[in-house]
């Protein structure tokens, strides 16, 4: 009779290995992802954040007020604080998970471009290439995804707009139902409608974003004598500012000219070519183009900047902790 055996037993403290290599583990994947990590976060902030602005503009693109005051004094009046944030469940989800991807996309292929060595190094022209570049190809891959998610946000920000003008009574569809509605009348097609302005605007307006933030990066800190006493956070707000003004103004007018072909689709309006909306608006003067704007640029400034300020000092906390012992470099 063979004796027993008994069960192998684990080393003295093999249990806390293993603690300590998940917890390694754990700590190397949140330090390579620190930058996704942290546009989620700064993302959501800032969508919250800059909503009601978002919500004046698409107003003041589409019904004449006198003032960017009376249009949300009249909302107020007429819907309340809710009539701000009409919509915003959709874009604080999507915009939210939006920009995180867009910002992983920039980054992968600025990092692409560069371990190619297709630009010179440390140059301004670099800087504002490889940015461009980056951000264009995230503009681009996810305006498939976003258009409809848009459309139904400018649906549900204008649907009461909407059931004044055609003199019907006012009924809140809410997000999924305002979704099923679009898709119900006109097809999966329809959800896209305006999708070829849609990626334009995305594509030429992100390249620009990220082509412009990592210029003026640059820019100060091949600048240390003058910016150098410049606190940080007040720096990285200013170039988050800068990217969201100057990527906006470029754009705008294609992005008036898309609000107002979504319009007139969700009002079944009669279908007139962008370009035909494009020669009537700008007929008007430069300032019919950038009708709007003040609030969308007022929108930038506030939302760009506390993004970018977050987003810094997230990645900078989170490297901090999870860093490789021995590595330096925290950006």
């Amino acid at each position: 009779m063979q004796p027993e055996k008994r069960p192998a037993t684990s080393p003295p403290g093999s249990s806390r290995l293993d603690v300590l290599k998940d917890d390694d583990l754990l700590r190397d994947a949140i330090y390579r992802n620190r930058t996704t990590l942290a546009a989620l976060t700064a993302s959501f902030t800032s969508t919250v954040a800059g909503f009601p602005l978002d919500s004046v503009k698409s107003r003041l693109q589409v019904k004449r007020y006198s003032s960017v005051l009376d249009c949300a004094r009249r909302t107020y009046a007429e819907e309340g604080i809710r009539g701000f944030f009409r919509g915003v469940t959709v874009p604080l989800v999507t915009i939210t998970l939006v920009r995180t991807a867009s910002f992983s996309i920039y980054t992968w292929t600025k990092s692409a471009l560069e371990q190619r060595q297709l630009f010179a190094k440390d140059g301004a022209a670099t800087a504002a290439a490889t940015g461009f570049l980056g951000g264009a190809a995230s503009g681009l891959l996810l305006s498939v995804g976003t258009s409809a998610f848009e459309y139904t946000k400018i649906k549900l920000q204008l649907e009461y707009l909407i059931a004044m003008k055609k003199g019907v009574p006012y009924e809140p569809r809410g997000t999924v139902k305002g979704f099923m509605d679009l898709y119900r009348q006109g097809g999966f097609m329809g959800l896209y409608t305006g999708f070829r302005l849609h990626a334009l605007r995305d594509t030429l307006g992100t390249g620009m974003y990220f082509g412009m933030y990592d210029s003026a990066q640059h820019f100060i800190s091949s600048n240390p004598d003058t910016f150098g006493q410049v606190p940080v956070t007040l720096s990285t707000f200013a170039c988050g500012s800068i990217a969201g003004v100057s990527s906006w103004a470029a754009i705008y007018p294609v992005d008036l000219v898309k609000a107002k072909v979504q319009r007139n689709a969700l009002a079944d309006v009669a279908y007139e070519r962008p370009w035909s909306i494009f020669q009537r608006l700008s007929a008007g003067g430069v300032p019919k183009l950038y009708r709007g704007l003040g609030v969308s640029a007022t929108r930038s400034i506030f939302t760009h900047g506390i993004m970018w300020t977050i987003l810094e000092k997230t990645r900078t906390a989170i490297a901090e902790r999870t860093a490789p012992r021995g590595d330096a470099k925290l950006e």
